[in-house]
């Protein structure tokens, strides 16, 4: 570990973070004012929308960002490394904006990276660690599509995730953390809830007085969310779209239902990690001005 420290890619970082911290924070901002200038119909959706939809969806999605930040901190944990708190919530909130905007999975990436810094957790462990999330996400989902048209197939495909989650940490030698992998399983359950609700919210919204039931939302929720494994878009937009329309059969929510939730979604989502930003990095640039006055 010493060795990789000292080569000059890391040294020239370590001795020009506070810059690039700086510049990252600059660049990104303007990168979000330019995609809202380009994209006008992000703020006028939300200037016609309920303001108690928009508090409750900003309750909601501060909660997803706390399950991110949960399930971050326990994959940590499991590579049997620690993170301050308060720079887990900073990165758990950057590594959103990347996510949102970067190709792929760019969050992952963007933490796997920070954590080798900042900690020296080796990019193979955080990543393979991930894989358990990875895991339980995709089988959440896979098995919450059947909810409302084969209930048994959805409870036969949660016991196996949780069967396969207990043979993962006798395989991979988990047993004294398999604490820290039932945290992130419990976790990515109440993730997958909020995001349900979400979109429940979001479809009464733009369909008021609406008949869609939470077992419906649950099954949009389960496509919407597999996009993210082939989201080569920000944001997954127009992915996204395609799982849920490509699902149809399975929530039976009209195509004009599925168009105007995206965009309302995609919208407040776009706002929300703008303030978000805006707010977490004045916090950070003042942290690193307090701890510059005071060295």
């Amino acid at each position: 570990m010493q060795r990789i420290s000292r080569l000059p890619f890391i040294s020239w970082f370590k001795q020009h973070s506070k810059v690039l911290a700086i510049s990252i924070i600059v660049l990104s901002l303007i990168f979000l004012i330019t995609y809202a200038t380009l994209h006008p119909a992000v703020i006028t959706n939300l200037m016609h929308t309920d303001p108690r939809v928009l508090i409750l969806l900003l309750i909601l999605y501060t909660l997803i960002i706390g399950t991110q930040f949960v399930i971050m901190y326990a994959t940590i944990k499991l590579c049997k490394k620690d993170l301050a708190i308060k720079s887990g919530i900073f990165l758990s909130i950057y590594s959103a904006v990347a996510n949102f905007f970067g190709p792929l999975q760019s969050g992952p990436g963007v933490r796997a990276i920070y954590l080798k810094q900042k900690i020296g957790l080796r990019i193979r462990d955080y990543m393979m660690a991930t894989l358990f999330y990875y895991f339980a996400f995709a089988a959440i989902n896979g098995s919450l599509l059947f909810i409302n048209s084969v209930p048994l197939l959805t409870v036969l495909g949660l016991v196996v995730s949780v069967v396969l989650t207990v043979l993962g940490i006798k395989r991979f030698h988990f047993n004294d953390l398999s604490r820290h992998v039932f945290v992130i399983f419990l976790a990515t359950v109440i993730q997958i809830l909020i995001m349900t609700a979400i979109y429940f919210v979001e479809l009464h919204a733009i369909n008021a007085p609406s008949d869609y039931s939470y077992l419906q939302a649950l099954v949009y929720s389960a496509s919407a969310n597999l996009s993210m494994f082939v989201a080569i878009t920000p944001g997954a937009i127009g992915i996204r779209e395609a799982f849920i329309v490509f699902a149809q059969s399975l929530h039976h929510i009209p195509l004009e239902s599925v168009i105007s939730a995206g965009i309302l979604d995609r919208a407040f989502y776009i706002v929300f990690l703008t303030l978000l930003f805006i707010v977490s990095s004045s916090m950070h640039l003042k942290d690193m001005f307090t701890r510059h006055q005071t060295t």
